[in-house]
């Protein structure tokens, strides 16, 4: 097959028409085309590239492969307790904006994680609603953003409570707290939905809360109950000094997050 036949051949594609080859880039040319239709490998497409004016293929991973390389990439930078409550596919993009509280919850979103991305101070959210209003979505659309780049932890609350009361018989009850209290991100999911102690909101949540506070880290929360609502979730006994006890973790959550409501079912 002489030049004239291999240049009409490479030249019927317009990718290799715009690239404008010469001569002796024919042939590379042309082992491209057959590979791209012989290709079998859907992980993997072929690619031209040059490099110091030498015309080469290369496989490169196919658009569903890098997306699932950089998901769990990026999730490796996501901390749990030992299960992955946050919902993987989730994303922004995908978050229904039919009512102005969604978008307004949407836009909250979109700034945090702006400000996070310029390493600026980005005050929580507090999200909360009735069950299915896409609350544990939203977040999750958070930490697919945000573990990009910054070190994670979402927690599922009732998890949180189960775990901490174990770890102190297995003794790395400091740890697992040393790790809520520093991490980048914390995510509390469903505050509110499991019953605590006394101990458990005094010993353990105020003293996460405060350091985060004090540090300048910011915490997410999601819940059935509004920020108002929620201190008698924390008034474990119904005695005054217990409710000014609650009242304390809850004006620590007020300075730490902006109330962000989402009262509708998610469609």
């Amino acid at each position: 097959m002489d030049y004239v036949e291999l240049r009409r051949i490479v030249e019927k594609d317009k990718e290799l028409k715009a690239l404008k080859l010469s001569d002796y880039e024919l042939m590379t040319a042309y082992r491209y085309l057959k590979m791209k239709k012989s290709n079998d490998d859907p992980n993997y497409v072929p690619t031209l590239r040059r490099s110091e004016d030498l015309l080469e293929i290369i496989m490169m991973p196919s658009e569903e492969l890098q997306s699932e390389v950089n998901k769990r990439k990026a999730m490796a930078n996501v901390q749990s307790l030992d299960t992955v409550n946050f919902i993987l596919d989730a994303n922004l993009a995908n978050f229904k904006l039919n009512t102005k509280e969604r978008e307004e919850a949407y836009l909250k979103a979109s700034r945090f994680i702006d400000l996070l991305k310029e390493n600026k101070y980005a005050k929580g959210l507090y999200l909360y609603g009735i069950y299915g209003s896409g609350k544990t979505y939203l977040l999750s659309a958070i930490v697919d953003e945000i573990a990009k780049f910054k070190e994670v932890m979402f927690v599922y609350f009732p998890d949180l409570v189960r775990k901490l009361k174990s770890s102190i018989s297995t003794n790395d009850l400091e740890d697992k707290v040393t790790s809520l209290k520093t991490c980048d991100v914390l995510i509390l999911d469903d505050i509110g939905s499991e019953n605590m102690s006394a101990w458990f909101r005094d010993e353990i949540l105020s003293p996460i809360l405060q350091f985060r506070l004090a540090s300048g880290l910011p915490v997410l929360f999601s819940s059935n109950f509004s920020r108002k609502e929620l201190i008698n979730f924390m008034a474990t006994e119904r005695t005054d000094t217990d409710r000014m006890k609650a009242a304390r973790i809850i004006h620590r959550i007020v300075e730490l997050t902006d109330e962000v409501p989402l009262t509708t079912q998610y469609k």
